[in-house]
């Protein structure tokens, strides 16, 4: 299953780089650093403080376990859950802010396309995520949670 995972991964990370270049971007035209360690660092510090790193560190392995508890089974699906809604609530109020300044300096149009650049990326770094880490996670814990409940 982890190479499930990884594979599916995978496939996602080369269909976005063809995607970019067949659109004639760079790579790099999508990476911003603050806007990452936004996206990544802070939805997963908020998770760890609500759950506990302990909870945290068994929610990302659970699903990939053919020994773990329906307990332990249920308290991931719940911190996936709340991680999801925790991700795209982050990625809304990252677009208000960056809409917010763009319209503080509407007047200077040079400004204007890199900032709804910025904006946005964090909408893409939030599906991003979603499609690397919550959905497929989320799809493997349900599957361990169907095993248990039919072996019972």
């Amino acid at each position: 299953m982890l190479l499930n995972y990884f594979l599916a991964v995978l496939v996602l990370a080369f269909s976005f780089a063809g995607t970019v270049f067949m659109s004639g971007g760079a790579l790099s035209g999508y990476l911003d650093i603050p806007s990452i360690l936004i996206m990544v660092f802070f939805p997963f510090v908020y998770q760890c403080l609500l759950f506990g790193v302990s909870t945290v560190k068994t929610a990302f392995t659970a699903g990939f376990k053919k020994d773990a508890a329906m307990e332990q089974l249920t308290k991931a699906q719940l911190f996936f859950k709340s991680y999801s809604k925790v991700i795209w609530i982050t990625a809304l109020a990252v677009v208000l802010i960056g809409m917010i300044a763009i319209l503080k300096y509407l007047e200077d149009r040079t400004a204007l396309g890199p900032n709804f650049a910025l904006a946005f990326l964090s909408l893409l770094y939030g599906g991003m995520l979603h499609l690397v880490i919550i959905i497929p996670n989320s799809v493997f814990l349900k599957k361990r949670l169907i095993e248990l409940n039919m072996d019972i």
